[in-house]
Protein backbone atom coordinates (compact mmCIF):
# COMPACT_ATOMS: atom_id res chain seq x y z
CA UNK A 1 0.00 0.00 0.00
CA UNK A 2 1.46 3.34 -1.01
CA UNK A 3 2.25 6.03 1.50
CA UNK A 4 -0.33 8.55 0.14
CA UNK A 5 -3.10 5.93 0.44
CA UNK A 6 -2.05 5.10 4.02
CA UNK A 7 -2.13 8.81 4.84
CA UNK A 8 -5.59 9.16 3.32
CA UNK A 9 -6.92 6.20 5.32
CA UNK A 10 -5.44 7.68 8.50
CA UNK A 11 -7.12 11.03 7.82
CA UNK A 12 -10.48 9.33 7.15
CA UNK A 13 -10.23 7.31 10.37
CA UNK A 14 -9.28 10.41 12.37
CA UNK A 15 -12.23 12.35 10.97
CA UNK A 16 -14.57 9.44 11.72
CA UNK A 17 -13.44 9.32 15.34
CA UNK A 18 -13.83 13.12 15.60
CA UNK A 19 -17.39 13.12 14.24
CA UNK A 20 -18.41 10.19 16.43
CA UNK A 21 -17.05 12.07 19.44
CA UNK A 22 -18.89 15.25 18.48
CA UNK A 23 -22.19 13.43 17.98
CA UNK A 24 -21.82 11.60 21.28
CA UNK A 25 -20.86 14.76 23.10
CA UNK A 26 -23.85 16.71 21.78
CA UNK A 27 -26.39 13.89 22.14
CA UNK A 28 -26.23 13.81 25.94
CA UNK A 29 -26.92 17.20 27.51
CA UNK A 30 -27.05 17.81 31.26
CA UNK A 31 -28.99 20.91 32.30
CA UNK A 32 -28.60 22.33 35.80
CA UNK A 33 -31.17 24.73 37.25
CA UNK A 34 -30.25 26.96 40.18
CA UNK A 35 -32.88 29.42 41.24
CA UNK A 36 -36.15 30.49 42.76
CA UNK A 37 -39.82 30.43 41.75
CA UNK A 38 -39.26 31.42 38.12
CA UNK A 39 -36.95 28.48 37.53
CA UNK A 40 -39.59 26.14 39.02
CA UNK A 41 -42.30 27.39 36.68
CA UNK A 42 -44.60 28.69 39.42
CA UNK A 43 -47.63 30.05 37.56
CA UNK A 44 -49.92 33.04 38.16
CA UNK A 45 -51.90 31.05 40.72
CA UNK A 46 -48.89 29.90 42.75
CA UNK A 47 -48.88 26.35 41.34
CA UNK A 48 -45.81 24.63 39.92
CA UNK A 49 -46.36 24.34 36.18
CA UNK A 50 -44.35 23.82 32.99
CA UNK A 51 -41.29 26.07 33.09
CA UNK A 52 -39.05 27.50 30.38
CA UNK A 53 -36.55 24.77 31.29
CA UNK A 54 -39.16 22.10 30.52
CA UNK A 55 -39.82 23.76 27.16
CA UNK A 56 -36.10 23.92 26.41
CA UNK A 57 -35.72 20.24 27.32
CA UNK A 58 -38.52 19.39 24.86
CA UNK A 59 -36.81 21.50 22.21
CA UNK A 60 -33.54 19.58 22.56
CA UNK A 61 -35.25 16.20 22.69
CA UNK A 62 -37.08 17.02 19.46
CA UNK A 63 -33.60 17.36 17.95
CA UNK A 64 -32.88 13.77 19.11
CA UNK A 65 -30.69 14.96 21.96
CA UNK A 66 -30.86 13.06 25.22
CA UNK A 67 -31.41 15.54 28.06
CA UNK A 68 -31.31 15.28 31.83
CA UNK A 69 -32.46 18.17 34.04
CA UNK A 70 -31.30 18.66 37.63
CA UNK A 71 -33.50 21.14 39.50
CA UNK A 72 -33.33 19.78 43.04
CA UNK A 73 -31.29 22.80 44.18
CA UNK A 74 -34.00 25.27 43.14
CA UNK A 75 -36.47 26.39 45.81
CA UNK A 76 -39.21 29.00 45.85
CA UNK A 77 -37.59 31.36 48.37
CA UNK A 78 -33.93 30.85 47.44
CA UNK A 79 -31.60 33.79 48.11
CA UNK A 80 -28.13 34.56 46.77
CA UNK A 81 -26.60 33.96 50.19
CA UNK A 82 -28.30 30.56 50.53
CA UNK A 83 -27.18 29.50 47.07
CA UNK A 84 -23.64 30.72 47.73
CA UNK A 85 -23.44 28.61 50.89
CA UNK A 86 -24.85 25.65 48.98
CA UNK A 87 -22.18 25.93 46.27
CA UNK A 88 -19.44 26.27 48.89
CA UNK A 89 -20.52 23.34 51.05
CA UNK A 90 -22.47 20.84 48.96
CA UNK A 91 -20.15 18.38 47.23
CA UNK A 92 -23.00 16.94 45.15
CA UNK A 93 -23.72 20.39 43.73
CA UNK A 94 -20.03 20.91 42.98
CA UNK A 95 -20.03 17.65 41.03
CA UNK A 96 -23.23 18.57 39.17
CA UNK A 97 -21.75 21.96 38.27
CA UNK A 98 -18.61 20.35 36.89
CA UNK A 99 -20.65 17.87 34.79
CA UNK A 100 -23.34 20.28 33.52
CA UNK A 101 -23.41 21.50 29.92
CA UNK A 102 -25.91 24.31 30.50
CA UNK A 103 -26.72 26.26 33.67
CA UNK A 104 -29.89 28.28 34.21
CA UNK A 105 -29.51 30.82 37.03
CA UNK A 106 -32.43 32.75 38.51
CA UNK A 107 -31.68 34.37 41.85
CA UNK A 108 -31.75 37.79 43.53
CA UNK A 109 -35.39 38.84 43.74
CA UNK A 110 -35.94 37.31 47.19
CA UNK A 111 -32.88 39.20 48.45
CA UNK A 112 -34.32 42.46 47.12
CA UNK A 113 -37.75 41.85 48.63
CA UNK A 114 -36.34 40.94 52.02
CA UNK A 115 -33.95 43.89 52.22
CA UNK A 116 -36.65 46.37 51.17
CA UNK A 117 -39.00 44.93 53.81
CA UNK A 118 -36.47 45.84 56.51
CA UNK A 119 -36.52 49.53 55.56
CA UNK A 120 -38.88 51.87 57.41
CA UNK A 121 -38.29 54.70 54.95
CA UNK A 122 -37.24 53.67 51.46
CA UNK A 123 -35.77 56.07 48.92
CA UNK A 124 -33.33 55.99 45.98
CA UNK A 125 -30.33 56.22 48.29
CA UNK A 126 -31.44 53.18 50.30
CA UNK A 127 -32.28 51.27 47.10
CA UNK A 128 -28.75 51.92 45.81
CA UNK A 129 -27.23 50.67 49.06
CA UNK A 130 -29.36 47.51 48.89
CA UNK A 131 -28.35 46.88 45.26
CA UNK A 132 -24.67 47.43 46.11
CA UNK A 133 -24.93 44.76 48.83
CA UNK A 134 -26.70 42.33 46.49
CA UNK A 135 -24.17 43.00 43.72
CA UNK A 136 -21.21 42.13 45.95
CA UNK A 137 -22.76 38.84 47.01
CA UNK A 138 -23.87 38.02 43.46
CA UNK A 139 -20.33 38.51 42.15
CA UNK A 140 -19.05 36.24 44.89
CA UNK A 141 -21.65 33.64 43.89
CA UNK A 142 -20.59 33.73 40.23
CA UNK A 143 -16.94 33.46 41.23
CA UNK A 144 -17.72 30.37 43.32
CA UNK A 145 -19.83 28.78 40.59
CA UNK A 146 -17.07 29.29 38.02
CA UNK A 147 -14.65 27.27 40.12
CA UNK A 148 -16.59 24.18 39.02
CA UNK A 149 -18.58 25.23 35.96
CA UNK A 150 -17.05 26.33 32.64
CA UNK A 151 -19.94 26.37 30.17
CA UNK A 152 -22.85 28.63 29.26
CA UNK A 153 -24.78 30.41 32.04
CA UNK A 154 -28.27 31.56 31.09
CA UNK A 155 -29.30 34.24 33.60
CA UNK A 156 -33.03 34.97 33.84
CA UNK A 157 -33.93 38.51 34.89
CA UNK A 158 -37.10 39.58 36.72
CA UNK A 159 -40.33 41.11 35.41
CA UNK A 160 -41.98 44.23 36.73
CA UNK A 161 -43.88 43.61 39.95
CA UNK A 162 -47.67 43.76 39.95
CA UNK A 163 -47.44 46.13 42.91
CA UNK A 164 -47.86 49.82 42.19
CA UNK A 165 -44.63 50.50 44.04
CA UNK A 166 -42.29 53.04 42.51
CA UNK A 167 -39.21 52.14 44.57
CA UNK A 168 -39.79 48.40 44.36
CA UNK A 169 -39.76 48.53 40.56
CA UNK A 170 -36.69 50.77 40.56
CA UNK A 171 -35.05 48.09 42.70
CA UNK A 172 -36.00 45.38 40.18
CA UNK A 173 -34.57 47.39 37.28
CA UNK A 174 -31.33 47.99 39.16
CA UNK A 175 -31.18 44.34 40.21
CA UNK A 176 -31.58 43.28 36.57
CA UNK A 177 -28.63 45.46 35.60
CA UNK A 178 -26.56 43.56 38.17
CA UNK A 179 -27.75 40.24 36.74
CA UNK A 180 -27.17 41.33 33.12
CA UNK A 181 -24.12 39.22 32.28
CA UNK A 182 -23.35 35.88 30.62
CA UNK A 183 -26.43 35.11 28.46
CA UNK A 184 -29.11 37.38 29.92
CA UNK A 185 -32.87 37.04 29.38
CA UNK A 186 -34.58 40.40 29.93
CA UNK A 187 -37.99 39.40 31.30
CA UNK A 188 -38.68 42.99 32.45
CA UNK A 189 -38.91 43.93 28.79
CA UNK A 190 -40.37 40.81 27.16
CA UNK A 191 -43.11 40.30 29.79
CA UNK A 192 -44.19 43.95 29.94
CA UNK A 193 -47.73 43.09 28.71
CA UNK A 194 -49.26 42.05 32.03
CA UNK A 195 -52.70 41.28 30.58
CA UNK A 196 -51.16 38.78 28.18
CA UNK A 197 -48.49 37.17 30.35
CA UNK A 198 -50.03 37.28 33.86
CA UNK A 199 -53.43 35.58 34.26
CA UNK A 200 -53.81 36.73 37.85
CA UNK A 201 -53.44 40.50 38.19
CA UNK A 202 -52.35 40.09 41.82
CA UNK A 203 -49.61 37.60 41.01
CA UNK A 204 -45.91 38.17 40.41
CA UNK A 205 -45.62 34.92 38.45
CA UNK A 206 -46.24 34.61 34.70
CA UNK A 207 -48.81 32.34 33.09
CA UNK A 208 -48.06 29.57 30.58
CA UNK A 209 -47.76 32.11 27.75
CA UNK A 210 -45.23 34.04 29.85
CA UNK A 211 -43.01 31.01 30.34
CA UNK A 212 -43.23 30.18 26.64
CA UNK A 213 -42.16 33.77 25.88
CA UNK A 214 -39.11 33.32 28.13
CA UNK A 215 -38.32 30.01 26.42
CA UNK A 216 -38.55 31.63 22.96
CA UNK A 217 -36.09 34.30 24.08
CA UNK A 218 -33.72 31.60 25.33
CA UNK A 219 -33.85 29.89 21.91
CA UNK A 220 -33.18 33.24 20.26
CA UNK A 221 -30.05 33.76 22.38
CA UNK A 222 -28.44 30.33 22.44
CA UNK A 223 -27.85 27.66 19.82
CA UNK A 224 -27.28 24.16 21.12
Amino acid sequence: MSRPIKLLILIILSLSVYFIYQNTKQSNIKILSLGDSLSLGINSYGIKDYSYIDDYKDYLENKNIKVSVIDKYSTKDLTIHELLELVKNNNNLKRDLSEAHILFLTVGYNDLQYKISLEENIDIKRINIIIDDITKEYKELLKEIKKYYRNKIIVIGYPKTNKDDFYHNIGIRKLNKTLDNNIYINTYSILNNRKKYFSNSNSYYPNRQGYIRIYNEIIRNIDY
